[in-house]
């Protein structure tokens, strides 16, 4: 679902690239900030709540869609609120007008089918995908044809306007339920979500701080490239660990009473989202140039040193991320509001410094190295939340890292740049680097005398496949 997703929206990007400027995607990207911050001072998780909580009733549904609601229309009252004095701290008169149009979407995203949850909590995947493929595509459908009536950003904010009507119609049709207005168990709701709010406020800041700060100290049209470089650099590995966390979620949900099975999944599932976020993300930082003058074009080029560093910043957050669902899922949300609120407070300052300082460069790498070294933060909470030790955690991350290191040297040292044609020579590099991992991954594993983690679980698979096949044509 998240590729088919993520299909469209590389797909919008190209075309998006080359119809508008950076400074269109720059005024957005500040307006999104703004939206951001008042939405996740209003979160309540309220689809977390529903999952988590395997016994509900008829009541908790109507309560948590009330609760949307009043959030929807409480973000709306704040943006209308907030507008000028956004316009004035970014200096983009622009956009004022643009965060009224984010208010209206705000409240009619509220009135979006509260049921639609059912889809996770039941495990229903297949009606999951077609209820986001169907909103993805009408929405990707809207954003193109406005970008070529309008070309400039009031196609990027029309297309949201859009998209949220579309959201809610389809979440009708898709699931019979229709709520009512109700607040009888604001009491179960709220108990679940108040650290998930905490929580989900730190991540955010984290995530917007560079931005929110680079917005007030640079032109509209840097905001555009760093946003832009953002969204790209933390593309692969964003879109490899959220699906597995919707898909996790309600399935270690309903094991995290049993130790020893709990125990032996969250190595697995570390293993395997680990690896599948370094390909990714340190895939992408080794080919940043070439992607970026195929996919963007050349007057994104300031972009390609922002991807690269931010590249590897996706995969640290992805990887921390990944962690602290299991944090969740164990009902300690109170350690992640803990990681949170901790790396904040070390980022702003030295992101404040870096900006005022240096550059953007340096505010991405700073960004980076800090969101890496609270990985090995958040795998210490890990340890207190679940039954699995320091130790055995970096057993199952060690040789991804390792890989991927070997993976990005090898793309680089290979890499043509005599080839004249530009997607040869990404397809190449690309084919390198998935070959190098993949070898890498192997020799290591060996190397380790076999040991027990997703390498053993693949190759099994592998064996039964081929057995399997085998039986079939005898």
């Amino acid at each position: 679902m998240r590729w088919m997703m993520r299909m469209f929206g590389i797909l919008s990007t190209i075309i998006l690239a080359r119809l508008l400027t950076p400074t269109d995607f720059g005024i957005v990207a500040l307006a999104l900030i703004v939206f951001g911050l008042l939405e996740v001072l209003s979160w309540t998780a309220i689809d977390l709540a529903l999952i988590q909580k395997q016994e509900t009733t008829r009541e908790h549904y109507d309560t948590a869609w009330t609760v949307q609601i009043l959030q929807g229309l409480f973000i709306a009252l704040l943006l209308v609120g907030v507008s000028p004095y956004a316009a004035s701290y970014f200096d983009e008169p622009a956009l004022i007008h643009v965060v009224y149009i984010l208010a209206i979407k705000s409240f009619i995203s509220g009135f979006q089918n509260i049921a639609v949850v059912d889809f996770r909590k039941n495990l229903n995947f297949t009606r999951e995908f077609n209820f986001h493929l169907y909103k993805k595509a009408f929405a990707f459908l809207c954003v193109v044809s406005l970008a070529f009536i309008y070309k400039n950003y009031w196609a990027l904010v029309y297309g949201m306007l859009a998209a949220a009507i579309i959201d809610v119609i389809i979440s009708y049709r898709m699931h019979s339920f229709r709520p009512r207005i109700s607040l009888a168990r604001i009491r179960d709701i709220w108990s679940f979500s108040q650290w998930i709010l905490l929580s989900r406020l730190g991540y955010f800041l984290n995530q917007k701080t560079d931005q929110f700060v680079i917005g007030g100290t640079s032109e509209t049209q840097a905001m555009g490239v760093y946003h832009m470089s953002t969204e790209i650099g933390t593309m692969p590995s964003s879109e490899v660990v959220m699906p597995l966390r919707r898909a996790f979620f309600p399935n270690f949900a309903k094991i995290a009473h049993i130790p020893e099975e709990y125990k032996k999944y969250i190595l697995n599932t570390i293993g395997i989202m680990s690896s599948l976020i370094l390909a990714s993300g340190v895939g992408l930082s080794s080919i940043s140039d070439d992607f970026v003058l195929l996919v963007l074009g050349e007057k994104w080029i300031d972009a390609i040193p922002l991807i690269q560093i931010l590249a590897i910043f996706g995969v640290a957050a992805a990887l921390s991320s990944s962690m602290e669902l299991l944090l969740l899922v164990s009902n300690r949300g109170d350690l992640s509001t803990i990681e949170s609120w901790i790396q904040l407070a070390v980022l702003v300052p030295i992101v404040w410094f870096t900006a005022h300082t240096y550059g953007i460069y340096e505010v991405a790498l700073s960004r980076t190295i800090i969101a890496g070294i609270f990985v090995f933060f958040m795998i210490y909470l890990l340890t207190i939340a679940t039954p699995v030790s320091y130790i055995s955690v970096i057993g199952v991350i060690w040789r991804p890292i390792l890989a991927s290191i070997i993976m990005f040297f090898m793309v680089r040292f290979c890499h043509q740049d005599n080839l004249d044609y530009i997607v040869l020579r990404l397809l190449m590099d690309i084919t390198i680097g998935a070959i190098s991992y993949v070898a890498s991954l192997y020799v290591l594993w060996l190397m380790t005398g076999r040991a027990e983690g997703m390498e053993q679980n693949v190759i099994s698979k592998i064996k039964l496949f081929i057995n399997r096949k085998k039986q079939s044509t005898h």
